[in-house]
């Protein structure tokens, strides 16, 4: 009996400090005061220059905030919260000093605003401010790429539609990356735009730093809808051209190259040589490598909009992962067709392919379709745009000392020479750069670029797609060179674009 009465006894006492328990915590979390918090309708603001004098105003909405005040501003700005409107207003005031310079290096400000709960404990927000002119980067229409050559300018472009015009059902945009950190800012979707602010370079403000960058568009789940390419590069890649003697006008750089350099310039310039490479089919790029002369090495760095760093990301196809809308969601994985997966079995259609089952479709000869890659006003050129290119004589005989520096080879069109730099590839079985030739014992020791893959919009019967390509053996005794070699879809190869 006593034992028992004992139980009863130590079963009250356990739920009675239970229920103290949950008391005190009630309690404390009642009394917990929560941090303050705004949610801003904007972050960033642009005025077209110092003498635009109308100021421009800001949505909050505050939780847990007793108070909302300007906590600095940068020089040339400035700023109030009117509390009762719950809003914030900055006007571009410039500097004090009569030094036109001065108001320059103040183009680009910083407002911050404090909200403050009832432990007097603040939580800051940032607004950035410009002195920047709008332009839409779709001036001349819709398309896949998007080259931009003005810096500190705030663009924007139709999110809601596709380059077809079919509609999108667009919620929010944001910077997947960028190949250089801090040039592309401020992505938020206003209205039915994308708007982004791209900075010039620190060492000259009148200029834009090379950069390739990614934009997505999400729908109201979270997913992935579209995605767009910004070619950000100081020479304008639309002007430099040249008409071939079929009568063809093409781009003198690759598709997200910023220059077209021989060996003879710094590696520098042998790698802004290098484009972005495209899988068969897709809109979207993939990096180029860290350098020049990379052979299976990591790929350039890349960076999200906070500057955090974004790793290549590869993925073996499979039935799930094998299909367009997949590649659409998932523009930064490289789909690989593993040669020892049970999709690969032989050659044919589907083998070799980012695709489980070939989709000719995706690019097209006849005309330039919703996922070509190129510009406004150019495409992907059809194998017979390229036909007209051979390999001169005198180029296959030049002094092997000679043609190892010009890292590429110019290709003749009867007339004149145009040059196409050998930036290998990403590997249709791994997606890894591939970019040398190069055995043991046989000069040089070091790889060297020396593979040129091109991609044409043809296809072939068996699944396959035409590219140009060539090669330079280190031995000299055998150069390869096709301007119609069928290749593997899942391969990863640069695109010259044509004019339409």
């Amino acid at each position: 009996i006593f034992a028992d009465y004992k139980t009863i006894l130590d079963m009250r006492s356990m739920k009675f400090l239970i229920v103290a328990l949950m008391s005190v915590s009630l309690f404390l979390s009642c009394n917990k005061e929560e941090g303050a918090s705004l949610s801003l309708e904007r972050t960033s603001l642009y005025f077209s220059s110092w003498e635009d004098s109308t100021p421009q105003t800001i949505k909050y909405v505050p939780s847990n905030a007793v108070c909302v005040a300007v906590g600095s501003c940068s020089e040339g700005w400035r700023a109030f919260v009117d509390e009762s409107n719950k809003t914030i207003t900055v006007s571009a005031v410039g500097s004090s000093s009569d030094d036109i310079a001065d108001d320059e290096l103040l183009k680009e400000g910083l407002v911050v605003v404090n909200a403050l709960n009832k432990e007097n404990k603040a939580t800051s927000y940032s607004i950035n401010v410009y002195i920047s002119e709008t332009q839409a980067a779709d001036v001349d229409g819709a398309a896949n790429c998007y080259v931009i050559t003005r810096p500190a300018v705030n663009y924007t472009f139709d999110v809601m539609h596709r380059p077809d015009g079919t509609a999108l059902d667009t919620e929010s945009v944001q910077l997947l990356w960028q190949s250089n950190r801090d040039v592309v800012k401020n992505v938020y979707k206003s209205g039915d735009k994308a708007s982004f602010y791209i900075a010039s370079s620190e060492e000259d403000n009148s200029q834009v730093v090379d950069t390739n960058a990614v934009i997505a568009a999400y729908n109201s789940m979270g997913e992935v809808i579209w995605s767009w390419h910004l070619w950000i590069a100081n020479e304008n890649p639309l002007t430099a051209t040249a008409t071939y003697s079929n009568g063809k006008t093409f781009m003198q750089n690759n598709l997200g190259a910023f220059t077209n350099a021989n060996g003879d310039a710094s590696t520098e310039k042998i790698l802004a040589s290098y484009g972005l490479y495209y899988q068969w089919g897709r809109k979207d790029p993939f990096p180029r490598p860290c350098f020049h002369d990379a052979a299976g090495a990591e790929s350039e760095s890349r960076y999200k909009e906070n500057g955090t760093y974004i790793t290549d990301e590869f993925l073996a196809r499979t039935a799930s992962n094998g299909t367009v809308e997949y590649a659409i969601q998932n523009p930064m994985q490289y789909i690989y067709n593993d040669e020892n997966s049970e999709y690969a079995g032989d050659i044919g259609n589907g083998v070799g392919d980012w695709l489980v089952s070939a989709n000719d479709a995706l690019w097209s000869d006849s005309e330039k379709s919703v996922y070509d890659p190129c510009p406004k006003g150019w495409r992907v050129p059809t194998a017979d745009d390229l036909k007209v290119l051979k390999l001169s004589d005198d180029e296959d005989n030049t002094p092997l000392e000679t043609a190892r520096k010009q890292f590429g080879w110019n290709l003749s069109d009867g007339n004149n020479e145009f040059f196409y730099s050998a930036c290998g590839r990403r590997r249709y079985n791994d997606g890894k750069v591939e970019n040398m030739n190069y055995k043991d014992g046989v000069y040089p020791s070091t790889p060297e670029p020396w593979e040129g893959h091109y991609w044409t919009s043809s296809t072939t019967a068996d699944g396959m797609a035409v590219s140009l390509y060539f090669d330079l053996t280190t031995t000299r005794t055998i150069n390869s060179f096709a301007n119609h070699k069928p290749r593997f879809r899942a391969n990863g190869f640069q695109i010259r674009c044509v004019k339409e």
